[in-house]
């Protein structure tokens, strides 16, 4: 196993996330950035035009988003509607050109991308026609992807494949950054062609600025905002960003900023954003998969439910973000929901990476790890930057206890994004389990700065200082979870028994008292005594009547042993113990320190809990 290069470890109540304090993530997204929404008309008329020029250009994923959009707008007076755009051949030129231009598209329609470069290689002054020149230099990069990716399947291990690069992207990049220079690239899909290219080559600071030029003279063109968003992530600057980028001041934007709200896990804010949307938007199947996907990354797991089969119905056949709600039914054992999905999954396109993921959890559920790791390895065979596949792959490795496997996935994921929280923190488990807990505590810092208002990061956190015998560190992150809300309830008991470890027992108590206040309000602790009370319970209240016992409150520590009563095994024994000797207390008899000890003494065991006297 390749050793990591030591880290040191901060105090972890005051790590920086991304950068800039986490403080700073406490601060409202400003109003200023939301800019405002368009009337249903003039929405109509962008998007009309904008994906007749995307589809002309061959940019099918921005112009399948345009023409949803479109669709999702409410219904309007015919004299409202924009006119059909004129036919996009109509600016080509001579009928060569013409034919040209129809034969490379027609090639490109059929995947042949080197023959559709080709068809326009020798046509005279090809820049002066941006559209023909796109569909050219487009061709030449798709080329070198598939090109790409066939080279990299044939490679093993995950570190080379990701050092196969596309080899036409130098020779595009001295086309365009010739018109560049000259400020002959004006045309706002050519900027994009240029932005994705720079980001190829690994100059993605340079490539940002290129991309937002392009959506100035084109912000219609979604896949260049996503890819401003990629970029950010890549540069692991986004949370600071939002106060350098000079965007056009469009509504696209606003679509923008709530997917870089998502990829910082601001989710409330971003589904805030994606309500207003909705309101121009009402039917979009997009805006409400990406708030369906805010509540499952907010684990508000029947909200997202509810949605996603809302999404389902009035989008029956699509596919996109469904792997998400596998997850939900996966997590929640809906097991035949989840297998219904899965069917319907692959009756609509079994060769997709969310048909592959669906059918995989569904397995998983099953606990049939080794054919649930054969679905998410088709998921990737199809597309190997689809990161939920390498996640999930993962965690199936992880319960086959196949340890190796499980680093190199997640790894992989990490590699894609590395902002997926997910990946770092399966990265932590792993380490954990093979007892590297230094190692382990170098990616579970990793996955909370991603989080650091997710409990479970904190706990695990936790848990490593705790084993590395750093309970300082341990008891500080054990304090930070359960002011992050821990809905697993585990940060609250751990705090308490830190807290008796170290000596401080009014502090163990003042833990103890939330833990039962904690459970009165709310669903109980899991795991339950033979009296009906949780095991954790069972435990505040047998230290509560010990230490109440001691700092003279005889009401609470009645009070506390009267509910041990309800328990079964020594719990009950040590209640009825403790009740006698208030009794004695109470009828004012005056025992001698003997008398006290009689048939043994009275003691405390190491965990500071009653220990009843011998009879």
């Amino acid at each position: 196993m390749q050793r990591m290069e030591d880290v040191p470890m901060p105090d972890p109540m005051a790590m920086e996330v991304d950068g800039f304090p986490s403080a700073a993530l406490e601060e409202g997204w400003p109003a200023s950035l939301r800019p405002p929404l368009p009337s249903t008309a003039i929405a109509l008329a962008e998007l009309t035009k904008a994906q007749a020029a995307l589809a002309f250009r061959e940019l099918t994923s921005a112009a399948q988003w345009s023409a949803e959009l479109c669709v999702a707008l409410p219904d309007v007076a015919d004299d409202a509607l924009p006119a059909v755009p004129l036919d996009a051949y109509a600016g080509i030129g001579s009928g060569r050109l013409y034919s040209s231009v129809v034969l490379a598209k027609a090639h490109f329609g059929m995947r042949e991308y080197g023959r559709a470069a080709h068809v326009l290689q020798h046509v005279r002054d090809l820049h002066r026609h941006p559209a023909a020149l796109f569909i050219r230099l487009y061709a030449l990069y798709l080329a070198g992807e598939k090109r790409r990716e066939e080279e990299a399947a044939e490679v093993a291990e995950p570190v080379e494949k990701c050092q196969v690069k596309n080899a036409e992207l130098k020779g595009i990049e001295e086309q365009l950054a010739a018109l560049h220079e000259r400020g002959a690239l004006q045309d706002g899909l050519l900027l994009y062609l240029y932005g994705i290219v720079l980001r190829g080559l690994g100059r993605k600071a340079e490539a940002r600025r290129v991309l937002v030029q392009s959506v100035y003279a084109c912000p219609w063109n979604w896949s260049a905002w996503l890819d401003i968003v990629a970029i950010c992530s890549d540069l692991n600057d986004a949370a600071s960003i939002r106060a350098e980028l000079k965007l056009p001041d469009h509504w696209m934007a606003a679509f923008f900023w709530a997917a870089l709200l998502m990829e910082l896990q601001r989710n409330e804010e971003a589904a805030g954003i994606y309500a207003e949307l909705r309101q121009c938007f009402p039917d979009s199947s997009y805006i409400m998969s990406q708030i369906a996907t805010c509540q499952y990354n907010m684990r508000n797991f029947d909200a997202s439910q509810v949605l996603f089969d809302d999404i389902r119905k009035r989008d029956p056949y699509k596919l996109a973000s469904l792997d998400t709600f596998s997850n939900i039914l996966y997590v929640k054992e809906q097991s035949a929901a989840l297998s219904h999905l899965a069917r319907q999954a692959v009756m609509i396109d079994k060769y997709t990476p969310e048909a592959c993921c669906i059918v995989g959890n569904y397995y998983s559920l099953r606990g049939e790890h080794e054919k649930s790791v054969t679905y998410f390895r088709r998921a990737l065979s199809l597309n190997r930057n689809f990161t939920p596949a390498w996640i999930l792959m993962g965690h199936e490795y992880m319960e086959m206890r196949n340890t190796s496997a499980a680093i190199d996935a997640y790894r992989t994921a990490v590699t894609i994004n590395q902002r997926d929280y997910r990946a770092w923190y399966g990265l932590g488990q792993t380490y954990e389990m093979l007892n590297l807990h230094f190692y382990a505590l170098f990616y579970y810092r990793r996955s909370m700065m991603l989080r650091p208002d997710d409990a479970r990061m904190w706990c695990a956190m936790a848990e490593c200082y705790h084993s590395m015998d750093r309970k300082a560190e341990s008891l500080n992150c054990y304090e930070k979870a359960h002011r992050c809300g821990d809905r697993e309830r585990v940060a609250l008991p751990r705090l308490a028994r830190l807290h008796v470890e170290l000596g401080n027992r009014p502090q163990a108590a003042h833990s103890y008292e939330h833990l039962l206040a904690q459970s009165n309000c709310g669903p109980s602790y899991p795991k339950v005594s033979g009296g009906g009370l949780s095991t954790e319970v069972v435990e505040a209240l047998k230290f509560l009547m010990v230490f109440y016992r001691e700092e003279g409150r005889l009401s609470d520590c009645e009070n506390c042993a009267s509910q041990l009563l309800d328990t079964a095994g020594a719990e009950k024994d040590e209640a009825k113990a403790m009740l006698q000797d208030l009794r004695v207390s109470a009828e004012g008899l005056q025992l001698t320190p003997e008398a006290l000890t009689r048939g043994g003494p009275r003691r405390f065991n190491a965990a500071g809990l009653w220990t009843p006297p011998n009879s």
